[in-house]
């Protein structure tokens, strides 16, 4: 008689690697859902804030808005004198970057100022543009919902970039001059 031969090793170590592989699996899921939903930080993945962060920068902006907002009421908290109602040509900064598809992106940087009017213009030799934006409220600072121009709408040269910003009733304006080729 014959022995039929049985493939019981064989069939028990594929059992414990096809369980292996679905509990590796299993702590891979949970890993990647904890991550994602923020209970975890192993994984510092930068513009990806946890619960706790973004309460706190929310707070953190709300107090800003609200120390700006508070300024523009024009009493300092501290001895009740009137703040001046006129900003400095300082709390405006300009700057250019030349993008690679020709055009040029003003960018800003504005203090002390939680909401209004930006008006931009830009003048080349007798060439005018011009273009509105409102402020956009950043918690560090806030800045111009934004401005991109084509050369092609003042041309190179010399431009002559002026920005007027309105907020609560009052006027500050700030010009810089940019060799744009």
């Amino acid at each position: 008689m014959k022995l039929k031969k049985t493939n019981k090793p064989k069939q028990n170590f594929i059992k414990k690697l096809i369980i292996s592989i679905s509990i590796l699996v299993v702590l891979i899921i949970i890993f990647v859902a904890l991550e994602w939903a923020g209970v975890t930080h192993l994984i510092n993945i930068p513009g990806n804030q946890t619960t706790d962060q973004k309460k706190e920068a929310e707070i953190n902006s709300n107090n800003k808005k609200a120390a700006v907002e508070s300024q523009a009421t024009n009493k300092d908290a501290d001895n009740g004198t009137p703040l001046p109602t006129d900003y400095a040509s300082s709390d405006i900064v300009l700057s250019t970057r030349r993008e690679t598809d020709g055009s040029v992106t003003i960018l800003t940087q504005l203090k002390n100022y939680s909401d209004g009017t930006c008006d931009l213009t830009i003048n080349n030799g007798g060439k005018i543009y011009a273009q509105s934006a409102p402020v956009l409220y950043q918690p560090s600072f806030s800045t111009c919902e934004g401005f991109n121009i084509s050369i092609d709408k003042v041309g190179s040269g010399n431009w002559q970039i002026s920005l007027s910003v309105t907020s609560k009733g009052n006027v500050n304006t700030n010009t810089i001059s940019v060799e744009i080729q």
